[in-house]
Protein backbone atom coordinates (compact mmCIF):
# COMPACT_ATOMS: atom_id res chain seq x y z
CA UNK A 1 0.00 0.00 0.00
CA UNK A 2 3.01 2.34 0.08
CA UNK A 3 2.61 3.17 -3.62
CA UNK A 4 -1.12 3.74 -3.43
CA UNK A 5 -2.22 7.36 -3.68
CA UNK A 6 -5.74 8.47 -2.84
CA UNK A 7 -7.82 10.90 -4.88
CA UNK A 8 -6.76 13.65 -2.50
CA UNK A 9 -3.11 13.13 -3.54
CA UNK A 10 -2.02 11.69 -0.19
CA UNK A 11 -1.38 8.09 0.86
CA UNK A 12 -4.44 6.30 2.30
CA UNK A 13 -4.70 5.32 5.97
CA UNK A 14 -5.91 2.02 7.42
CA UNK A 15 -8.61 2.49 10.08
CA UNK A 16 -8.56 -1.13 11.24
CA UNK A 17 -11.29 -2.26 8.87
CA UNK A 18 -10.54 -0.62 5.52
CA UNK A 19 -8.22 1.76 3.68
CA UNK A 20 -9.52 5.32 3.58
CA UNK A 21 -8.29 8.52 2.00
CA UNK A 22 -6.23 10.61 4.42
CA UNK A 23 -9.19 12.93 5.07
CA UNK A 24 -11.48 9.94 5.77
CA UNK A 25 -13.98 10.91 3.08
CA UNK A 26 -13.33 8.19 0.48
CA UNK A 27 -12.94 4.39 0.76
CA UNK A 28 -10.14 2.67 -1.18
CA UNK A 29 -12.14 -0.17 -2.81
CA UNK A 30 -13.11 2.04 -5.73
CA UNK A 31 -12.63 5.36 -3.98
CA UNK A 32 -16.29 5.58 -3.01
CA UNK A 33 -17.66 8.13 -0.58
CA UNK A 34 -17.72 6.92 3.01
CA UNK A 35 -21.05 7.54 4.69
CA UNK A 36 -21.29 7.39 8.44
CA UNK A 37 -24.48 5.96 9.84
CA UNK A 38 -25.61 7.91 12.85
CA UNK A 39 -27.70 6.17 15.48
CA UNK A 40 -31.35 6.98 15.13
CA UNK A 41 -33.25 8.57 17.97
CA UNK A 42 -36.90 8.00 18.73
CA UNK A 43 -39.21 10.75 17.53
CA UNK A 44 -40.64 11.21 21.02
CA UNK A 45 -38.85 10.54 24.28
CA UNK A 46 -40.94 10.77 27.42
CA UNK A 47 -38.88 11.75 30.44
CA UNK A 48 -40.30 9.97 33.48
CA UNK A 49 -41.28 12.04 36.49
CA UNK A 50 -41.93 15.76 36.86
CA UNK A 51 -40.44 18.18 34.31
CA UNK A 52 -40.95 21.84 33.35
CA UNK A 53 -42.23 22.75 36.82
CA UNK A 54 -42.84 26.47 37.23
CA UNK A 55 -44.69 28.95 39.39
CA UNK A 56 -47.02 30.98 37.17
CA UNK A 57 -48.64 33.24 39.75
CA UNK A 58 -49.37 33.50 43.46
CA UNK A 59 -52.05 30.82 43.11
CA UNK A 60 -50.99 28.79 40.06
CA UNK A 61 -48.27 26.24 39.23
CA UNK A 62 -47.80 24.06 36.19
CA UNK A 63 -45.77 20.98 35.31
CA UNK A 64 -45.40 18.06 32.93
CA UNK A 65 -45.54 14.52 34.30
CA UNK A 66 -44.93 11.05 32.86
CA UNK A 67 -44.64 7.63 34.48
CA UNK A 68 -43.78 4.12 33.32
CA UNK A 69 -46.97 2.51 34.68
CA UNK A 70 -50.64 3.44 34.60
CA UNK A 71 -52.12 5.16 37.65
CA UNK A 72 -55.86 5.64 37.98
CA UNK A 73 -55.69 7.81 41.12
CA UNK A 74 -52.77 10.26 41.13
CA UNK A 75 -52.34 13.28 43.39
CA UNK A 76 -49.46 15.71 43.87
CA UNK A 77 -47.83 17.26 46.89
CA UNK A 78 -45.95 20.52 46.34
CA UNK A 79 -43.07 21.74 48.52
CA UNK A 80 -42.02 25.35 47.88
CA UNK A 81 -38.48 26.68 48.41
CA UNK A 82 -36.95 30.16 48.60
CA UNK A 83 -33.64 31.32 47.06
CA UNK A 84 -31.69 29.90 50.03
CA UNK A 85 -33.31 26.48 49.41
CA UNK A 86 -35.40 26.68 52.61
CA UNK A 87 -38.83 25.07 52.74
CA UNK A 88 -41.32 27.96 52.80
CA UNK A 89 -44.57 26.05 52.43
CA UNK A 90 -46.37 23.08 50.99
CA UNK A 91 -49.64 22.28 49.30
CA UNK A 92 -51.39 18.95 48.73
CA UNK A 93 -53.66 18.84 45.70
CA UNK A 94 -57.12 17.40 46.12
CA UNK A 95 -57.23 16.84 42.36
CA UNK A 96 -57.24 13.13 41.47
CA UNK A 97 -55.86 12.39 38.00
CA UNK A 98 -55.71 9.36 35.71
CA UNK A 99 -52.28 8.85 34.09
CA UNK A 100 -51.47 6.43 31.29
CA UNK A 101 -48.02 4.84 31.08
CA UNK A 102 -45.40 6.44 28.83
CA UNK A 103 -47.44 9.56 28.00
CA UNK A 104 -46.45 13.06 29.06
CA UNK A 105 -49.31 14.95 30.70
CA UNK A 106 -49.40 18.72 31.25
CA UNK A 107 -51.04 19.89 34.46
CA UNK A 108 -51.98 23.31 35.80
CA UNK A 109 -52.86 23.53 39.49
CA UNK A 110 -54.63 26.38 41.28
CA UNK A 111 -54.16 26.77 45.03
CA UNK A 112 -56.80 28.16 47.40
CA UNK A 113 -54.17 29.97 49.47
CA UNK A 114 -51.43 32.14 48.00
CA UNK A 115 -48.08 30.52 47.36
CA UNK A 116 -45.47 32.15 49.65
CA UNK A 117 -44.09 35.23 47.88
CA UNK A 118 -40.51 34.16 48.69
CA UNK A 119 -40.96 30.87 46.80
CA UNK A 120 -38.80 30.64 43.67
CA UNK A 121 -39.16 26.94 42.92
CA UNK A 122 -41.00 23.82 44.05
CA UNK A 123 -40.76 20.06 44.12
CA UNK A 124 -43.82 18.13 43.00
CA UNK A 125 -44.15 14.69 44.55
CA UNK A 126 -46.51 12.36 42.72
CA UNK A 127 -48.54 9.93 44.84
CA UNK A 128 -50.30 7.00 43.16
CA UNK A 129 -53.19 5.68 45.26
CA UNK A 130 -54.02 2.55 43.21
Amino acid sequence: MDAMIGPDGRPPVFDGAAWLSADGVLGAGAWFFVTKVLPSTPAHIAVMGVTHARIDSSTQVELDYARSTDCKDLTFEFVFYDKANRDVGDYVSDDHRNVSAGDTHHYVFYTFEAIPSSAVRFDAIANCHD
